[in-house]
């Protein structure tokens, strides 16, 4: 336990109209485990009530100091005068709306001062019908890479106020989008060790139902891509691997910028704000990834979207970004074999959706051509752990029935995040219901990437160039198969997963 006047945990709270989330997250504070902590709550000109019930919960609790404000018009303000008056050995920000378990702060204080981290993440979970990302649903508790923490940048994270007052660093104030993503790209740049909290959930982010979450609020192009632009400089600059700051870039490009192309949004703009973000775009990949790095790209609908970016292709990205959903399928695991030498080769049925005009409509191979490269690759099988005999298996059959659909099989690792396309090969097609089974060859080599991490699996079509979006490969059965060294199983969500560990640990 710290000296009573210097708290161990100071938890900075930017409030503005949060009525009435706001009595939730200030219950969920007060009842935590740890009791050494202070909460410094900046009203920022709220007119609904919430200063009040701020003022209501400090008469209540000593704890809670509340700072009454004109509003400033943006988080970044607020959260820096909380700073100020921190006086904790730990910063906490949370959001008005949001609550936390109640032993959030001393599982995320213990673990800090176990690792001796800087950054903690808790684990969050959505209510109120808001997702999370995939990191919070399959990071395994523990360590995390720079390369994983960046795919959360949102500023509800424990950081070690050492670390924040020797740099100086504070949020950008006015209307600066992704201002918290500054913040925390240049937190994460130079901490000593960034770690991921929670085996269960330990911080719940809430949709609000009048639509107030500033995530909601509607974006300029041209400052978002300036915010772009300034985090890629923080990783340019606080990565001293420059080969390995422009991957993070490129990550980070994918995940920020891409947004912006998925059919949900892409498709409700009008073609001047289309024209606008490409070109916006264009000039950030142009300065921060080069041509060869983003040909390397693992996602194929990502690096199509890519190059067209830097083409200024518009209409390219229109063709591309519409075939998506002819491309909706439903994918299936249904057999797992091991490899001559190691590895395994999976099998698994895409079923188109109902309405997956482009993948319903294309082109078949004949019975002869299923039979011919069915034979071909029975008579390869042994082999097959090689790429070039891959490889000709797979232009054989490309020669065999031109036009007919491909697909992918997408490995991501869950501590690393790093994500490997494995093309398939058409292996059956059943007539009635249009389903197609691939077979993908998961090889040594390819295997080896990930260590003894788990592997979650996802599929992606594609016909005559154009290519989905990732698809999660279900089970088709309660599954646990030991191939080799490794393990395919069923998650407890019903989908397909790898374990390389060698020794036997609880599905997940």
């Amino acid at each position: 336990m710290s000296d009573t006047s210097m708290p161990l945990v100071s938890v900075v709270i930017p409030v503005y109209n949060s009525m009435p989330y706001l009595t939730a997250t200030l219950e969920s504070l007060l009842a935590q485990d740890l009791t050494d902590f202070e909460v410094i709550a900046i009203d920022d000109g709220s007119s609904d009530g919430s200063g009040e019930e701020l003022d209501r919960f400090a008469e209540r609790d000593a704890r809670l100091t509340v700072i009454h404000q004109p509003n400033s018009g943006w988080p970044g303000m607020p959260r820096n005068r909380g700073l100020e008056l921190a006086r904790g050995e730990f910063v906490l920000f949370m959001d008005s709306d949001d609550t936390v378990a109640p032993q959030a702060l001393s599982s995320m204080v213990a673990m800090a001062e176990d690792r001796d981290a800087d950054v903690v993440i808790p684990r969050f979970a959505g209510t109120g019908g808001r997702g999370v990302q995939s990191l919070f649903l399959r990071h395994p508790h523990g360590e995390i890479t720079l390369a994983r923490a960046m795919e959360t940048l949102s500023p509800q994270k424990l950081f070690r106020r050492e670390m924040i007052e020797r740099d100086g660093l504070r949020f950008p104030e006015g209307r600066v989008r992704l201002e918290d993503g500054i913040f925390v790209t240049r937190a994460y740049t130079i901490a000593r060790q960034i770690v991921f909290c929670g085996r269960e959930p330990l911080y719940f982010i809430h949709k609000r139902d009048d639509g107030q979450n500033i995530s909601s609020q509607a974006i300029e192009p041209a400052g978002y891509v300036d915010s772009c632009r300034r985090i890629a400089r923080l990783l340019m600059d606080g990565v001293p691997d420059q080969d390995r700051a422009r991957v993070l870039v490129r990550q980070f490009f994918t995940r920020k910028g891409l947004r912006f192309y998925a059919p949900q949004r892409w498709l409700r703009m009008d073609s001047e704000r289309r024209r606008e973000w490409v070109a916006l775009h264009r000039a950030f990949l142009e300065e921060f990834v080069p041509p060869e790095l983003a040909a390397g790209t693992a996602h194929p609908t990502d690096r199509r979207k890519m190059e067209r970016i830097r083409a200024a292709d518009v209409a390219g990205l229109d063709a591309l970004i519409g075939a998506e959903h002819g491309l909706e399928h439903s994918p299936r695991h249904l057999a797992a074999r091991g490899l001559a030498g190691g590895g395994v080769e999976l099998t698994v049925q895409l079923t188109p959706a109902r309405d997956a005009a482009l993948l319903r409509g294309a082109p078949l191979p004949s019975r002869a051509a299923q039979r011919m490269a069915a034979g071909l690759a029975r008579a390869l099988r042994p082999a097959m752990r090689w790429r070039a005999v891959r490889g000709a298996v797979r232009r054989a059959f490309t020669a065999l029935s031109p036009g007919a659909p491909r697909a992918y099989l997408y490995a991501a690792g869950r501590k690393t995040g790093r994500g490997i396309a494995v093309p398939g090969r058409l292996s059956g097609v059943d007539p009635a219901s249009g389903s197609l089974s691939y077979d993908f060859a998961l090889t040594p080599a390819l295997l080896r990437r990930f260590g003894t991490d788990r592997v979650d699996l996802w599929t992606i079509a594609e016909v005559e160039g154009m290519s989905g979006r990732l698809t999660r490969v279900e089970s088709a059965a309660q599954l646990s198969k030991r191939v080799w060294t490794l393990r395919v199983y069923a998650t407890n969500q019903g989908n397909v997963s790898l374990d390389l560990a060698p020794k036997k640990r609880p599905a997940s």
